[in-house]
């Protein structure tokens, strides 16, 4: 049984602070202090490391296109089987914090297998039948197994000897800007299974912006990127390398440079594709004309330049910094608590205003009254979080509770409660709805509110309830895993403690009634040095709109409006139809969270999330899908579509390329549905795609975009016999050269039975058997052969035999 209570040791490693706890039995137990993978890493078998000599990553490539903000990143690899037997592999990536899985598949041959959203009891319903089945599918749900929401495994089955399998993978997640810069990673390195390398590497970054784009700089050096600005609101940068260690994350940041507060408007109008959820009804077939829009607002009041940003003296601070020394912030989290808490205290000046509250099970505090941020009083600070112990669970009712208390006690009417957490309630209160009512009911009382600026520490951090806190209280909230380098996080996190924001943050257009459902809904805030942004839809395209963004600080008005159209015809910004419908889902999940749970709006978070893979309380990713459907071949005219399913599958509706929607009728008797239908005999040979809509018993929704071949030419044969001539009585082989898609041949002599001609792999021809009647009379016969394809073409061919007598 572990003991209840540990004494915290800091020791100076490696150069930085490290907490060490006086339990190593545990590493020897668990194998390792706890930490995971983050680039992508294949594991052979059952192994708990990997092992290249068995399983290499041969190819790897990314793509990460930041538009406005938002980072889309594709990663592509490509693992090679270095044996001479198949091999089952384990996948394992790691989303960065802020990132949401937006698309996985496997490659099976040329055959691309994509994940599927589902429904969560559902999901897992189907996930543990396929574990039961010994297949390991990925499963992305809002909380992993970790207790984080960021992991992704899935088995890769198989891996041929001596072959390869692709994986894809992508991702979307916000960069935020603070001191009118940005900070992009990618978490390359596997943190837990040491360096891994990659026979070939390409990375290529494009960077879009409607403000001026300066000073892009990389902060790595294991991959050095060539730069090539592309005008004033465009950079791309590439890179190419062969046999490259990942030994470092690939990190970069650029700056946003306006003289003054300024706004863009971007937009998106595009008619949407037809999804699965859209066609439960097969008479919805209607596309959504509305368009998408966003206004964002980067705000520079005090006129400074991207290079002196930041370096004006701030105002005095009035500071709480509470500390979580609960159990479940122990190893890599803690470094990281303890990494924030010395950077902000060693910060602090005589004319600051602070104090220090430990939280756990119980709440210390370092003072009964406001130090001044000396460096004695820092000094003192740093060594009563040294002499602390890790202990028990947390009671967050208590410790805001407390902390609020200080922070009301201190001068100004700028007040700051500093939190840095995991944000995981354990004790007395543990609903994070009724904390964050009471804390809010709390700090309206006695004097102006205090903010919270909320660090989330570890890749379990509870980011709702965290951010949620910190939106309440007009703060602001940031997050960081154990393994990432938090220097630029943490630095623009702090630089806004007592900064005067920019409160009251609404948009107005000039066209109000053609705007709808716009995010935020309520007023919010801003800092200067960060952009804020509001998106939302237009029904109608308008040559000319007017978006101005207001509020004030410190009492005087702040605006930045933006000039532009919302227009007809715009696909550019592609990213925007996923953008807001991940503010719907969560402006609904806070509705919920208020209200209650409604059968309405569930079912329209789960529809939103089907239609743009976002990962929702109510759904979840699985990379596991079934294969449901075979691929059709059909020739024009054909009248008959037949799809066989899943057992599960209630419903079944065929949506054509030419315009033609068709439901498909159950054949109980052959376990199979078909339809009647008319492919245009104008249409050309060649691959088409046929979407599938399958509903099943659960009344969850699925899309199969399957290819299709239209094909009106008959099988092309070639024929040979052997032996020639031949005898009455003898065997005789009939071989049979045909194209690919021939599926049953037969050769059959003139008025005799057909024989089947089968395809031979050794030969590598079709190959039949054909015995002579024994009494046949001495002549030149006809052999017949005939041949049917998948578009039911048929082809025949007469032969000649020769037959000679006994």
């Amino acid at each position: 049984m572990l003991p209840h209570v540990y004494h915290l040791h800091w020791v100076r490693l490696l150069g930085w602070a490290r907490w060490v706890l006086p339990v190593l039995w545990l590493v020897i137990a668990g194998g390792g202090l706890p930490a995971a993978a983050q680039s992508g890493v294949v594991l052979p078998g059952d192994e708990a490391r990997p092992d290249p000599t068995r399983i290499a990553l041969d190819d790897m490539r990314v793509d990460i296109r930041i538009d406005q903000q938002f980072a889309r990143v594709r990663i592509v690899q490509i693992y090679a089987n270095r044996t001479n037997q198949p091999l089952e592999g384990k996948y394992i990536f790691r989303l960065p914090t802020s990132g949401a899985i937006a698309d996985f598949a496997v490659w099976d041959g040329d055959v691309r297998i994509p994940g599927v959203m589902l429904e969560l009891p559902r999901a897992q319903e189907v996930y543990a039948e396929l574990k039961r089945q010994a297949i390991d599918p990925g499963l992305v749900t809002q909380e992993d197994e970790a207790g984080g929401a960021t992991a992704f495994t899935v088995r890769l089955v198989p891996i041929p000897a001596y072959g390869t399998k692709r994986v894809e993978l992508e991702y979307v997640e916000a960069v935020p800007v603070a001191g009118l810069r940005s900070f992009f990673s990618l978490p390359f390195k596997p943190s837990q299974y040491g360096q891994q390398a990659v026979g070939s590497l390409s990375i290529r970054v494009d960077i879009t912006s409607g403000f001026p784009l300066v000073g892009f700089r990389q902060r790595d050096t294991a991959y050095p990127l060539q730069v090539t600005p592309m005008g004033v609101n465009r950079v791309v940068a590439e890179y190419q390398g062969a046999g490259v260690a990942l030994t470092q994350d690939l990190a970069f940041d650029y700056g946003l440079d306006v003289s003054r507060t300024s706004a863009s408007l971007i937009a998106y109008r595009s008619p949407e594709p037809l999804l699965a959820y859209d066609l439960r009804d097969p008479n919805r077939t209607k596309p959504d004309e509305d368009g998408y829009f966003e206004v964002s607002a980067l705000f520079n009041e005090r006129g400074q330049p991207v290079s002196d940003f930041g370096r004006t003296p701030a105002p005095p601070r009035s500071v709480v910094v509470m500390l979580d020394t609960s159990l479940s912030m122990n190893f890599e989290k803690l470094d990281r608590a303890y990494e924030a808490c010395s950077l902000f205290l060693k910060s602090l000046r005589p004319e600051d205003r602070f104090n220090l509250v430990l939280f756990n099970d119980d709440v210390q505090a370092f003072s009964e009254t406001p130090q001044t941020g000396t460096a004695e009083n820092t000094a003192r600070a740093l060594d009563f979080i040294r002499r602390s112990y890790l202990s028990g669970g947390t009671d967050f009712a208590k410790a805001l509770q407390r902390g609020l208390a200080l922070a009301k006690a201190l001068p100004g009417d700028e007040r700051t409660l500093i939190l840095i957490t995991d944000g995981n309630p354990t004790l007395t209160t543990t609903r994070g709805n009724k904390l964050i009512r009471d804390f809010a009911e709390a700090n309206a009382r006695g004097g102006a509110p205090v903010r919270v600026f909320a660090f989330g520490v570890g890749a379990d951090a509870n980011r709702e309830f965290l951010s949620e806190l910190a939106r309440v209280s007009r703060g602001v909230s940031e997050f960081g895993r154990e393994t990432d380098d938090l220097t630029f996080r943490l630095d623009a996190f702090f630089a806004r403690v007592g900064q005067r924001p920019v409160e009251g943050l609404k948009l107005r257009l000039s066209d109000p009634d053609n705007a709808y459902a716009v995010y935020p809904a309520e007023e919010t805030t801003g800092y200067d040095g960060s952009r804020v942004s509001f998106i939302g839809r237009y029904r109608r395209p308008v040559a000319q709109v007017e978006c101005t963004v207001s509020g004030t600080q410190a009492g005087r008005s702040v605006t930045a409006t933006a000039t532009g159209a919302l227009p007809e015809r715009d696909a550019t910004h592609s990213h925007l139809p996923r953008l807001w419908a991940q503010e719907r889902i969560s402006a609904l999940l806070r509705r919920m969270a208020l209200d209650g749970e409604d059968e309405a709006l569930i079912a329209e978070v789960i529809a939103l999330s089907k239609k743009y893979n976002i990962v929702t309380p109510y759904t979840a990713f699985l990379a596991a899908p079934r294969a449901l459907l075979r691929p059709r071949v059909i020739k024009p005219g054909d009248p008959v579509l037949r799809v066989r399913t899943d057992a599960s599958i209630r419903s079944v509706v065929a949506v054509f390329p030419f315009g033609l929607v068709k439901p498909l009728t159950y054949l109980a008797s052959e376990d199979v549905w078909e339809t009647r239908f008319l492919a245009p005999k104008t249409m050309q040979d060649g691959r088409y795609r046929c979407r599938l809509v399958l509903t099943d018993a659960h009344g969850q929704v699925f899309q199969e975009e399957k290819g299709f071949t239209i094909d009106s030419r008959p099988p092309q044969l070639q024929v040979t016999t052997k032996p020639t001539p031949a005898r009455a009585g003898e065997d005789i082989e009939v071989l049979v050269a045909a194209d690919a898609d021939t599926r049953r041949i037969a050769a059959r002599l003139a008025g005799g039975l057909p024989v089947p001609v089968r395809w031979d792999a050794q030969r590598k021809t079709n190959v039949g058997v054909l015995r002579l009647p024994p009494g046949l009379p001495a002549g030149r016969y006809v052999l017949l052969v005939t041949a049917e394809d998948f578009a039911h073409n048929v082809a025949s061919r007469e032969v000649p035999l020769d037959v000679l007598g006994n």
